[in-house]
This record gives C-alpha cells, sequence and structure tokens, in this order.
C-alpha cells in the first residue's frame, strides 16, 4: 500500500511540476529582413506584430547564423552553428547525431512539441521522437493531456521568395505599396522589376501580419494566452537581390520579437516591455528555449541563453555574432562574417567568383534578372551596382553605424586598421574553434557519409579540419607569392587542401595575376587522379590563362550529369564559345541534367537570348527552393 502512495505522490508531484511551466510557441515566417513598421518601415503597417513588440521585447541585432533555409533550420534545431554539422550545404543531407535536436529535450522533460509544419534541417533523417507530431495538422490544441505544456512551431511561407519570382506568381489582389512609393535599398539599381519586386513583397508581409494576428486570437480562444512565451522571427533575411542567400545584414538580419504574459515575466529577468539590442543569434534559440523551460543545456550547443537569470553570467556575454553561406545552387563559394554590432568582417573564400554569380533558384526573381541584363548591356553605371557583378574582395569591412547598407568597403581603410585586426583574428579563431567542416568540397564531404557524421568525425580525430582552414585562407588571399604554397597543398593526401590549392590558383588567373597555370598544375589536371572537384577548379583556371580547348572538352564531357561542371562552365563566360555547339546540342537530350546552366553559358556566349534563361525543356523540373 505504501509503495502505491508512493507512486501516485509521484506522478501528482510530476503532474504539477509540468503544469507549472510555461507554453513556448514560435512563429516563423520565411525570407523576411526586418521588414515590420515596429522596425521603422513606413511603406507598410503590421499592427498585430507591432502590439506584439509594445507589450513584449523587440531584438534590433537578432540574426539568422546561416543565409539559406536548410542550414539555418539545422542551426535553430541543434544550437550547433551548421558548420560544425556540415549542413551549411543547402540541400545536402549530411548525417547528424540523433541527440542533437533540442526538443527532444522538452519532450523528456513533459512537454508536449509540435511542429507545423516544416522541418528542412538538411539532414538525412529526423529521428521519429524529436516530436510528438510534426505535419500540416499538428496542433497544440490537440494534445491528448491538456496539463502537459507545449512547444509549438507553426511555420507560414507568404514571405518566401516564391511570392515575387516568375514561374510560380502569386501577385493577386491590389498592391500594398505603389511601385513610386517603394524603397529601393542603395545596393539595388532603381529598376522597374525590382520596384515590382519589393511593392509585392511588402504585400506578402501586410498577410503575414494578418496570419500572426490570427495565430494570436487561437491561442486566447483556446485558453492558453496567458501561459504562453511567444517568439515571432523569420528563417533569415530578403527578398530582394543580394538578401537571401549572402552574409549581408540584408540575408542576416531577421525580426525578433518576444512576448511573455504576466505570470512568466520574471523568466525574461530584464524589463518589459523594452527593445533590446542584445547580439542575438539563431544558434542562441535553443538554449534559450531550454533555459525557459528549466531544461539543462546539453553541452554540445554553441548558443547560450538570452533570457532568465542564466543570461546574466558574464560567460554568456557575447561579444560577438558569427554569421556564414556555402553555396550558390552548383557553385560552392563560401563566405563567414563577424561583428561586434557597429563593425562587420566578410571573409570570402572563393576569390574567382563574384557574388553575381548565376543560381537556378534566386536568379527566378524578376529584380535579379533585370540587374543582370542590365550589366551584361553595360548600363550600370554606380560602381556599388557593378560590384556586385565582379570577383568578390578576400575582406570586406564596414561600419555599419555610418553604412548599414554595407556598400562602402573600408578593409584598406588604414583608419580602421586597429579594428579590422581585431575582427579578423576573432573571425579566423572561429573558424578553428567550431571546427569548420563547411570548408571541405561539397561532393567530397558526401563521400564521407558512410563513415559517420562529420561533427563526430573531427571531433574524433579521423578527420584533421584545422589543415582545410589553413588552405581556404591562403586560397583566399589573392597573392602571386602564395603559388608555391598553394602547389603545396595541391600535391597535399588531403582532397580538401588539394581542392583548396586548386582553387587559390583558379582566383589568380580569374583576375589575371598569374598568366599561365603552374605546369605541375596543369600535369596534375590531365592526370585526372584528384576528385572532379579539383579538377573543374584546375580546369577553369587553364580555361582563365590560356583558353584551354582540353579543359574546356573536359568539363562539357562531364557537365550532364555534374552541376559543379555546369556551373564552371557558366562561370567562364564567353570563353566557353569553342563548345558551345556541343553544349547547344546538349539541351535536347532527355537524359541531361543541368540545364538551367547550359541555357546561362550559351546566354554568356551570345546564342541564346537572356529570356530563355527558364526555358524549360520536356521533363525537366522547375528549380526548388
Amino acid at each position: 500500500m505504501k509503495k502505491i502512495l508512493f507512486v501516485l505522490f509521484l506522478y501528482l508531484s510530476l503532474q504539477t511540476y509540468a503544469q507549472d511551466k510555461p507554453n513556448i510557441l514560435w512563429l516563423v515566417t520565411e525570407d523576411m529582413s526586418p521588414y515590420l513598421s515596429c522596425y521603422g518601415n513606413k511603406m507598410i503597417k503590421t499592427p498585430n506584430l507591432d502590439k506584439l513588440a509594445a507589450d513584449g521585447i523587440r531584438f534590433t541585432e537578432a540574426h539568422s547564423n546561416s543565409v539559406q533555409c536548410s542550414p539555418s533550420r539545422s542551426t535553430l534545431v541543434s544550437g550547433i552553428y551548421a558548420i560544425s554539422l556540415g549542413t551549411d550545404m543547402h540541400r545536402s543531407k549530411n548525417p547528424v547525431r540523433d541527440d542533437f535536436y533540442f526538443p527532444l529535450y522538452l519532450r523528456n522533460a513533459g512537454y508536449y512539441c509540435v511542429n507545423n509544419n516544416k522541418q528542412d534541417y538538411n539532414n538525412q533523417k529526423t529521428p521519429a521522437n524529436v516530436w510528438d507530431v510534426s505535419n500540416g495538422k499538428a496542433d497544440y490544441r490537440s494534445r491528448p493531456d491538456k496539463s502537459k505544456p507545449f512547444f509549438a512551431q507553426y511555420n507560414q511561407g507568404i514571405t518566401h521568395m516564391t511570392r515575387v519570382i516568375s514561374p510560380l506568381n502569386e501577385r493577386t489582389g491590389p498592391r500594398a505599396v505603389a511601385m513610386n512609393d517603394v524603397d529601393v535599398p542603395a545596393y539595388i539599381p532603381d529598376l522597374p522589376e525590382v520596384r515590382n519586386d519589393i511593392s509585392w513583397n511588402m504585400g506578402a508581409v501586410v498577410k503575414m501580419d494578418e496570419w500572426v494576428g490570427k495565430q494570436i486570437e487561437d491561442l486566447k480562444a483556446a485558453g492558453e494566452y496567458d501561459n504562453t512565451i511567444i517568439f515571432f522571427f523569420s528563417d533569415h533575411g530578403g527578398t530582394v537581390p543580394r538578401g537571401k542567400a549572402y552574409v549581408y545584414e540584408s540575408g542576416t538580419h531577421v525580426p525578433l520579437i518576444v512576448s511573455f504574459p504576466p505570470k512568466w515575466k520574471h523568466l525574461a529577468a530584464s524589463v518589459i516591455p523594452q527593445v533590446n539590442n542584445k547580439l542575438v543569434s539563431f544558434v542562441d534559440f535553443a538554449p534559450t528555449v531550454l533555459s525557459l523551460a528549466g531544461v539543462p543545456i546539453p553541452e554540445f550547443m554553441h548558443g547560450k541563453p538570452f533570457f532568465t537569470e542564466a543570461a546574466k553570467k558574464k560567460e554568456n556575454e557575447a561579444p560577438y555574432l558569427f554569421t556564414f553561406r556555402a553555396n550558390q545552387s552548383s557553385s560552392y563559394a563560401p563566405s563567414r562574417a563577424i561583428t561586434d554590432g557597429r563593425y562587420k568582417l566578410i571573409l570570402n573564400f572563393q576569390s574567382a567568383y563574384p557574388n553575381g554569380t548565376r543560381q537556378d533558384y534566386q536568379w527566378q526573381m524578376p529584380a535579379q534578372q533585370a540587374w543582370d541584363v542590365a550589366n551584361k548591356q553595360g548600363k550600370l553605371t554606380s560602381p556599388i551596382y557593378k560590384r556586385f557583378w565582379e570577383p568578390v574582395e578576400q575582406f570586406e569591412f564596414f561600419d555599419l553605424s555610418k553604412d548599414s547598407m554595407e556598400v562602402n568597403n573600408l578593409a584598406a581603410d588604414k583608419s580602421y586598421a586597429e579594428v579590422f585586426n581585431r575582427l579578423k583574428g576573432a573571425l579566423k579563431s572561429e573558424l578553428y574553434k567550431q571546427r569548420d567542416v563547411g570548408l571541405m568540397p561539397p561532393a567530397y564531404r558526401q563521400s564521407n557519409k558512410k563513415e559517420g557524421d562529420l561533427y563526430t568525425l573531427v571531433k574524433n580525430g579521423k578527420i584533421n579540419i584545422n589543415p582545410v582552414i589553413d588552405a581556404a585562407i591562403v586560397a583566399s588571399e589573392r597573392k602571386v607569392a602564395n603559388v608555391p604554397q598553394l602547389m603545396k597543398y595541391l600535391k597535399s593526401g588531403d582532397p580538401s587542401v588539394q581542392y583548396w590549392g586548386a582553387s587559390g590558383l583558379c582566383g589568380l588567373a580569374k583576375v589575371g595575376l598569374i598568366k599561365a597555370m603552374p605546369a605541375e598544375a596543369v600535369a596534375a589536371f590531365k592526370s585526372k587522379s584528384h576528385i572532379e572537384e579539383v579538377n573543374n577548379m584546375l580546369a577553369e583556371g587553364m580555361i582563365y590563362t590560356s583558353n584551354s580547348k582540353e579543359a574546356l572538352d573536359y568539363l562539357v564531357s562531364i557537365a550532364g550529369t555534374s552541376g559543379t561542371a555546369a556551373a564552371t562552365l557558366q562561370n567562364v563566360g564567353n570563353k566557353a564559345k569553342p563548345v558551345a555547339g556541343e553544349i547547344l546540342k546538349m539541351l535536347d537530350d532527355k537524359k541531361v541534367k543541368n540545364k538551367f546552366y547550359l541555357r546561362s553559358v550559351l546566354i554568356n556566349c551570345d546564342l541564346l537570348p537572356y529570356s530563355d534563361l527558364y526555358k524549360l525543356a520536356p521533363g525537366e523540373k522547375k528549380p526548388e527552393f
């Protein structure tokens, strides 16, 4: 009898403990910078979110660590930088450890966890026990035990880039903003297509605000509003050219509004309402939610909680915020960035490629195409607009207090040398601290899947990532004096190090700093003894220096099945003309993939009109987002 009474007491105690925790609701929109009126947008009104902000906490310096959906969500759900997991390559689906999902820890603590309905964690498979329910019908109101606290995530895609792209046109109803009233960012030319896209995107923001209002009303109707902490944020920035997919503020800066009901205001450990200028990013969200729920934070998490008393501890004070990107679809163009809130430093590794490297999803924006066409036709007069189409500099350095649009690169300005060097040291330190496997070339890291997840392989010493980081930094420098070192990298036994040796040589060739590829590099290409990504880089460098037909023939021979090779042919511009006839024939071959890039090659060679960029061949699928 005593045992039964003890079990009953324990059960009731656990029930009381579980009920004495807050519900937590995430309302997540997509591809949206801080376009809300409470953030100063005068083009539209967002009354529901404005009220949420007025009663809660509005963060002014919240950022997605990544600039594309799947690596952003990978970071969110794990509390680990995607570059440490190898999930930074958009749509690469790498193995991830089963315990790297924070809802698991909430469920173990008695929470009912639902996701409606986007996961997109860039993993091979999400374990079945991460969510109680994860689908389009998932709803906290349907939990069997109403005494349980819940964590719920609802995703709304109306602000996604698909709102403005041509093939999936959703421009219906009256405009929320007349084209003449649109504010055009300083880094984009003021073109009709740019104004049109922004106008329709602002309409999507208004509709998204209405969705938020509906979610809050549902919460009140369910009797849960007074017990629920609400987070509202976007998965990354956008939707304008040089927004989503780039580590500028326009790609990383997101709105973040958090509302606490009176019962749980003490968990904020700060005055409410308030405007909060603290640097916070997605890597902090998982530990923050666990902290609010009173759940111990796993040691593997990189982030720190920004609420509860834990946030007041000195070790939780983040002096910098770290962001990253990996790919422009089939073009691998990694960048890393760090900011202290005022100054921002970007390190670009792929020195041969411009930001305006075409890719098959973002170029569907009419604004992006219009900017591209204006550049091709020589109609861009401002150096700011032209820079997007020129090979990137190794470093971009901005004083955000004076240049929030990031158009004035101060990297060479000696008056900023002290702060530049401070940020450079901090950024490089972060690469080694986080064991940045994002600097392994994409296809090669995919080949390691059978060995296990990259995080564990690096942690256990089966992959030595430090030499890869070393090589990537040297390759980004674009210095002729580095050629001997780049050749040493090319001869390394590590394919990732070899890749950066080839990349560094290609970057020098692209801008004419070397007039011929080293003989040993040409011999290495001819031997075909390296992985494809190394061979492609060597071939590209040979094309820039000697217009090598052999290199072009090699790329054409694999372009039908290799997105990297097809993108490389696109990136060499009109130097692909000697093989244009062969590429033209490939467009009619149903077995050939990557036709967007092949059409792009022909457009570069003036053999197809630009309007054919998305002219789908029979059986060809539309690009995914």
